[in-house]
């Protein structure tokens, strides 16, 4: 213990000195401390060279590095074991459980607020159905619960997920020996409207008016974002030095872990440089904060400067299709499955299903195609018509998603007037409000 104590190498972690020099370093718990499963000796380092003097720091260092880790975990694994011990076995302690459980801090803050909001929707459903032993739930009950969410298709997608990890933590808690939900398959809800793809016009005219409003960053990630086709999550978070060096762009993606590099032209270089924010490592910063866009910042921002740009009736344009409209911009270029797979860190099949959902150009070769046939007959363009009169109707002849203004509110006249003046609210100049609103009438109130 006086070789313990002198390296100070932390707890349970013991050293013994061989008779060549070297030092046998171990980590021996107490059996009363030792969690189910953890072996009684773990030899140390256990990557690398095993064996090495305490005297030499390279191979101290090693030991300390991994004694730290191994003591964290070994907490770890003795709290966990400490929540599965519950009194109650309902709905309510499985999900309190849950939320103690190193899978669910791993997660976003994003992700854990809806698997906290959906995992207490199934509690206050269970304790109002009596609030049964989770153990005693079986298909058909959870069928029932999932079937009030049946006009809400994404909702009821989101449930079943959590219902799936709630399961899973009841069979590691020794609760019950199945999970139900694995036999309720999966029902992913088709969209609602149809997709609006983005273009380079649409892009350029969005990027113009956040860069008009004092957004340069969000600019930046639009045209970035379609050229590329990186998800949100890790345009975000990219970062200088990290994800960007001039000319080259490599990133780790967050949800499937494929790593993605490729060369950038020099007109983007030029605008990811011109827009980098002094003390900021994030390539593309919210102008407010002076640092990276958070996911609901980045929201914010984005529906400034729709409303600014576009008029009831026009296609709605949301962020999250800049990835699969960079899948078809880069297919209409005539680059293959596996280049674009490439860029964007899809797996192939994945880029086949986005361009044979959206069609890429499919209207345009029937178009071809019918005129074509119409020559051979000797006909002319002459002989079609020039307006298209399904123009903002699907084939099931269902509304395309179009953009609607939100109502006004009086309680925040300066977002209003951001909008409909395309100017950043924070740097706006307002003119008499009468040149914007109007004379107020007799009872005082002001007309739109």
């Amino acid at each position: 213990m006086a070789k313990e104590h002198e390296t100070n190498l932390g707890r349970f972690i013991r050293s013994n000195r061989r008779q060549d020099g070297t030092d046998h370093v171990f980590m021996s718990v107490p059996d009363h401390l030792c969690p189910p499963g953890w072996p009684k000796t773990i030899t140390l380092p256990s990557e690398g060279k095993a064996r090495g003097s305490l005297e030499d720091p390279v191979f101290l260092a090693k030991v300390r590095r991994e004694a730290e880790v191994l003591n964290a975990r070994l907490d770890q694994r003795r709290l966990e074991g400490e929540i599965y011990r519950s009194d109650q076995r309902n709905a309510r302690a499985l999900a309190n459980i849950y939320f103690k459980t190193q899978r669910f801090r791993d997660v976003s803050e994003a992700r854990q607020y809806r698997n906290k909001r959906d995992a207490m929707l199934f509690v206050n459903w269970a304790e109002r159905r009596g609030d049964p032993d989770f153990a005693t739930l079986r298909k058909p009950d959870f069928e029932d619960f999932l079937a009030l969410y049946d006009n809400r298709p994404s909702q009821k997608l989101e449930l079943r997920s959590t219902l799936n990890i709630l399961c899973t933590e009841a069979m590691e808690a020794g609760w019950r020996t199945d999970n139900p939900i694995a036999r309720i398959p999966w029902t992913v809800p088709k969209p609602a409207r149809e997709v609006v793809l983005w273009t380079d016009e649409t892009a350029h005219r969005f990027a113009q008016m956040a860069q008009q409003m004092g957004q340069p960053g969000l600019a930046a990630l639009i045209v970035f974002g379609l050229q590329t086709g990186q998800r949100l999550g890790d345009l975000r978070t990219a970062q200088h030095g990290v994800n960007y060096r001039t000319g080259m762009f490599q990133l780790k993606q967050s949800k499937t872990g494929a790593l993605v590099k490729f060369p950038v032209t020099k007109s983007l270089c030029r605008m990811i440089e011109a827009v980098q924010v002094e003390g900021s490592p994030y390539l593309f910063n919210d102008a407010d904060t002076g640092a990276g866009f958070t996911s609901g910042r980045l929201s914010a921002r984005f529906n400034e400067v729709r409303h600014a740009v576009t008029s009831d009736g026009d296609p709605l344009m949301l962020l999250a299709t800049l990835r699969h409209s960079a899948v078809c911009r880069m297919e209409r270029a005539g680059v293959s499955l596996i280049q674009i797979a490439s860029v964007t860190g899809h797996k192939l099949a994945c880029v086949h299903s986005i361009i044979a959902r959206y069609a890429v150009d499919r209207e345009g070769f029937a178009a071809a195609a019918m005129m074509k046939l119409n020559q051979v007959g000797g006909g002319d363009a002459g002989d079609f018509i020039d307006d298209d009169p399904f123009a903002g109707v699907d084939a099931k002849a269902e509304l395309k998603s179009v953009y609607r203004s939100p109502p006004p509110n009086p309680a925040r006249p300066g977002h209003l007037l951001a909008a409909k003046l395309g100017q950043h609210r924070h740097r706006l100049v307002l003119p008499p409000l009468s040149d914007v609103w109007g004379e107020a009438d007799e009872a005082g109130n002001i007309q739109l």
